[in-house]
Parts: C-alpha cells; structure tokens; sequence
C-alpha cells in the first residue's frame, strides 16, 4: 500500500518502501523534485519516527502561541476562564483582534 499526501506543492509518500521508491522514481521523471528525506515538521506538527509507528505532536507550535502572547511563564490551569467570564471580558483593556488571535491560536492546538 502507498498512500501520497499532496499540499500546496509538498508531497508526503508513505507505505510500502519498494513503492515509495518506484513512486519517487515516476515522480522525477515528470517533475522537479527534491527528497527532504524523512518528515520532521509539516504544517505545525513535529514528526517522530520509531520501529513502532509515529508520534505527531504540536508542542513547537504550542510553545510559539505561548510566547507571541507572553504567557511562556504562565501556570496550567484546569479551566482556560474564571468562573463568571463574560464575552465583554474580552476586550476591556485590551484591543478584541488581540484575544481572538490568542483563542485563534488555542483553538488550533486543541481544536
């Protein structure tokens, strides 16, 4: 089995190696192309392969959310919002567009 993931211009082969390589092989003689070799990091998650499968994780992305909002050094919490939030809460004393991008952000980690 050889399963091709296509985004934008990145493709991501992944099976059986004989057919990834003959796949690679087609691939070149029709098109430029360029081997990046394993996967690593691809649109926001980190990649780690091992004999058993692979781990997918969005930890650099997380962390990156964490420090563009100065919240590197804030405690986890059980509940995001205190008790009694209201959505007007949201813009008092700071502009909206900057707590929808910090949900924005959030949303794209746990969402």
């Amino acid at each position: 089995m050889l399963i091709i993931v296509l985004y934008v211009d990145d493709l991501i082969l992944t099976g059986d190696d004989l057919l990834i390589l003959s796949c690679k092989d087609d691939l070149a003689t029709e098109f430029e192309m360029k081997d990046l070799g394993l996967l690593h990091y691809f649109l926001g998650l980190e990649i780690w392969q091992c004999s058993g499968g692979l781990f997918v994780s969005q930890g650099k992305y997380a962390r990156e959310i964490l420090e563009k909002f100065n919240m590197h050094g804030c405690k986890p919490v059980d509940t995001p919002l205190p008790r009694g939030w209201r959505k007007e809460d949201a813009t008092s004393g700071r502009s909206g567009c900057h707590c929808l991008s910090t949900v924005g952000g959030v949303a794209n980690v746990f969402g």
